[in-house]
């Protein structure tokens, strides 16, 4: 097993004491355009683009289920009475990339920290994996706190890519390893 993740971890429900991480539905399409049509949110993540709008939100809904049988990324929809946010792994083998946003209206109230903490948990319960990367644009401080709280190191600087801001910026890459995560939860 060895170099895959679980492929039943796509169906995965988990629970924290405030939130219900879910896989995403057809439904979720307006709220994730509603979130991601905010720019202070948007323009922290690499992936999405600006304006971002209903028809971008239904494309990545059917993107990510047709995605779902190869087991190559993971999407959790947060859910807090209905989507807040999400909480992704992106690739197949023993390092997935995680990516995260959260709507701009439940910023500071610690449920991106609880969310991430849920899914960097449940990663780890596969043995396959090794390291979870990640990384946050210069500048991205409330990201960048979530996971130096969950013990992720600063690894480099790289400079990728902004959809949103259409060019290229400097981003500290991050990585959790297997040995760092049990040293803190244990």
């Amino acid at each position: 097993m060895k170099g895959t993740m679980r492929a039943t971890l796509r169906e995965r429900i988990l629970r924290t004491p405030r939130l219900l991480l879910r896989p995403a539905e057809p439904a979720d399409a307006p709220a994730i355009a509603a979130g991601l049509g905010d720019f202070e949110v948007t323009r922290w993540l690499a992936r999405v683009p600006y304006p971002y709008d209903i028809d971008e939100a239904t494309r990545f809904l059917a993107w990510e289920k047709s995605q779902r049988h190869f087991g190559e990324d993971q999407v959790f929809i947060i859910d807090q009475g209905g989507l807040i946010g999400l909480v992704s792994l992106r690739g197949r083998g023993e390092a997935p990339v995680l990516g995260y946003w959260l709507a701009r209206a439940h910023w500071g109230k610690g449920l991106m920290r609880e969310a991430v903490t849920a899914v960097v948990a449940d990663t780890f319960s596969n043995p396959a994996i090794a390291e979870i990367q990640s990384g946050v644009f210069e500048g991205n401080e409330r990201s960048l706190a979530i996971q130096s709280h969950l013990g992720f190191d600063i690894v480099g600087r790289s400079r990728q890519h902004n959809l949103a801001l259409q060019r290229d910026l400097d981003h500290i890459d991050t990585i959790l390893t297997r040995a760092r995560h049990a040293e803190l939860t244990t």
